[in-house]
């Protein structure tokens, strides 16, 4: 065995220092039905403006969030995620139309990657980071008030975080990061101070995409890393893929929930005891309807927020994050779910046309009968006429 390698597994390389970073830690919520941007811009007292994708290398008209969300910058204590990493006090948020808000909590950085790497575990794990940045939710959802369309938060939440390095000390060229450093990278997307294994770290190091030369970005499931010293258009295709991740999730809970209230709306149609002759299912199919038009809005409106007109960069770049992020999985089951609630829709609108018609068999046969017993009536032919 050579010195240069330990156990089958080549040894690290000394470590690189990072002279000037800086961390965006998202945190996305579902906080209502809709969120009406014009309202809450007329609002917000703070810092604002309606964000949208500000390429500087980049042809920006091609890509577009539609309608642009609005941004706000809002004043919060720093918070200490450890010793040396501390957030900012302001604390940056983006509202879009669907009912999403996202958190950017921002933490300037240096050191080595290695120290990175320990930063990323603390902060992961981190109940009280957490809790600062919900507390921050709660002051942009004080400044907005009723421009939210039905508030309630879910408890559900997604996080994501994006570390972007501008200069290393001294200077390491994107080649160098890839060929020479490429386990410390790994061990930092995943958030692992222990070492991984040579076929671990190749899957790790591939997911990554260059627009030129002496830029990378490295997209992992929870965080990515971006060498870059323009990275503004890339952190904002993370962040919304991060709100689309949230959207989807607190959809299908939604699916889930709903599917277990229809399928006991079926019941009584698999129940042949059951009076379902003149049981009415209108409550059931409006309640439905209503269910799945709110459902399709925000499917819609998380879909189609996004639009990719021709820049091939940045359009590859969502293409990563959401195979990444698994959102096509997502997409999948919700689209499966919505299917099977129209299925569920269809057999009560059966049922319910066919309760119509046996109510209207029934009366024909009513009216019919009391036509043949009349005449048998003592006295009411003559007083019919």
């Amino acid at each position: 065995m050579t010195v240069t390698e330990t156990a089958g597994k080549p040894a690290e390389r000394p470590d690189i220092s990072i002279k000037n970073g800086t961390a965006h830690l998202y945190f996305a919520y579902d906080v209502g039905f809709a969120i009406n941007l014009d309202e809450a811009d007329r609002r917000i007292t703070a810092p604002k403006g309606r964000s949208q994708i500000q390429a500087k290398r980049r042809v920006s008209k091609y890509f577009q969030l539609t309608p642009s969300p609005v941004w706000l910058s809002t004043p919060v204590d720093p918070f200490h995620i450890t010793p040396r990493h501390i957030t900012e006090n302001q604390v940056h948020a983006l509202l879009f139309e669907f009912g999403a808000v996202s958190i950017d909590l921002v933490v300037p950085f240096s050191g080595t990657l290695t120290e990175l790497v320990s930063f990323i575990e603390t902060a992961s794990e981190s109940e009280a980071l957490r809790q600062h940045a919900r507390r921050a939710l709660d002051q942009v959802l004080k400044d907005i008030g009723p421009a939210v369309s039905r508030l309630s938060v879910s408890p559900h939440f997604e996080d994501y975080f994006v570390f972007q390095i501008e200069e290393f000390d001294p200077t390491v060229s994107v080649h160098d990061l890839i060929e020479k450093y490429p386990e410390t990278v790994a061990r930092l997307l995943r958030g692992e101070r222990e070492r991984l294994s040579h076929e671990e770290t190749e899957d790790i190091i591939s997911n990554r995409i260059s627009y030129g030369l002496e830029d990378v970005t490295f997209v992992g499931w929870d965080c990515a890393l971006v060498y870059d010293t323009e990275p503004e258009d890339i952190c904002t295709v993370l962040e919304y893929t991060n709100v689309a991740l949230l959207e989807f999730a607190f959809l299908n809970d939604k699916l889930n929930q709903a599917l277990d209230e229809f399928y006991d709306y079926l019941t009584p149609l698999g129940d042949r005891k059951s009076p379902v002759a003149f049981k009415s299912f209108y409550p059931q199919l409006r309640s439905i309807g209503q269910f799945q038009l709110d459902t399709e809005i925000i499917f819609d409106g998380v879909t189609n927020s996004l639009k990719l007109f021709g820049d091939v960069f940045l359009a590859r770049l969502y293409d990563l994050a959401s195979r990444q992020m698994g959102l096509e999985d997502w997409q999948e089951s919700i689209l499966r779910k919505l299917d099977t609630i129209e299925s569920i829709y269809g057999k009560l609108s059966d049922a319910e046309s066919n309760r119509r018609v046996e109510i209207l068999e029934w009366i024909i046969i009513i009216l019919i009968a009391v036509s043949i017993i009349i005449p048998f009536i003592p006295g009411l032919p003559s007083m019919m006429h």
